[in-house]
Order: structure tokens, then sequence, then C-alpha cells
């Protein structure tokens, strides 16, 4: 991995992926805090309240400092709602995702994906990876539409570097 700064900011058409904020807390936990959010996530206490959404603030935080991982807040451009979260574990480059119900079927996990891939491959990772759930087809889609290919029927998505350079803006 090279010695790139981790990016502060990610645009898209519809979305700022930023670092998670003290202040973001009571406006996340809700959403992240939803049995049918956090039952897909395999690091996310259920119940997830204020205390786990700072725990996990302050970790996000550490994390980037020590550039173990690169985790974002997506909020909408329009009004700064946040819609969800993405991150990528730098050393290993496994890639996880989460939206809100009110958030989700729209395409912001693509969006999200589309945004984070080319920063992730720019600090010199080869490959990212994710793991999903076998029945979780939502996920499935996400990972496909942005041009993860699976690996096995376990539900494990690969993207390589060299794969992503010939996807077309259509396809990725």
């Amino acid at each position: 991995m090279t010695g790139a700064p981790l990016p502060d900011r990610l645009d898209t058409a519809r979305l700022t992926l930023r670092p998670f904020r003290m202040e973001d807390v009571e406006r996340f936990v809700p959403l992240i805090g939803e049995w049918e959010v956090a039952r897909w996530l395999a690091r996310v206490p259920h119940p997830y309240g204020p205390e786990d959404g700072r725990a996990w603030v302050a970790l996000a935080a550490r994390n980037r400092a020590e550039r173990a991982s690169l985790d974002l807040l997506a909020v909408r451009k329009d009004d700064g709602q946040p819609v969800g979260g993405i991150g990528v574990i730098l050393a290993d480059g496994e890639v996880g995702y989460w939206l809100g119900r009110p958030y989700q079927g729209v395409g912001y996990g693509a969006e999200m994906l589309r945004a984070v891939i080319p920063a992730a491959f720019a600090l010199g990772l080869p490959r990212l990876w994710a793991r999903i759930a076998p029945d979780n087809h939502r996920s499935r889609r996400v990972l496909e539409t942005v041009g993860f290919l699976p690996l096995d029927a376990a539900a494990h998505y690969e993207l390589t570097a060299g794969r992503w350079r010939f996807l077309t803006p259509e396809t990725a």
C-alpha cells in the first residue's frame, strides 16, 4: 500500500462520503440500529445504541490515524442526511457497507462503492473483497453491479485493480 493520504471526502452525484463525527451519532444510530439493517452486518451489535455509535466514531478515527481502515459516512448532498456507511480494511482490502432502510433500493450502495473503489486502488490495494450472507440478495446485486465477481458459493466476492481498470462506466 502506498503512503498516499487517505481521502478526507469523496463526492458522487448525490452523496458526500466523509469520516464519521461525534455530532453524526444521533442521526446514524437509528439507521444502523434497525434490525433489518444490523442483521446483515457481521460486526454490528444489536441493539445498537448511542454508546455504540460513539465507540464506533472513536474507533474509526483511531483506525484512520493508524491507516488501518478507511471508514466513511455517506450523507446526501442536498440536506446532509446520513444514508449509510462504507469502509475498507487497508491491510487486506475487505469492503463493508450498509444503508438505512429508507435509503435502500435507490442506488446509494452502488454509488458509495463506485466512489470508494478508485480511492482504495489509488492507495495501492491490489484487490477488494467482500463476504455477504448467502441470502442477502440486495448486497449481492450491489456488488455485481459495480463489477465484483463471485469467488465461491459462500458469497465471497472480489474485484481486482486490473479488472476495475477495464470496466466501463456503464458496468462499474
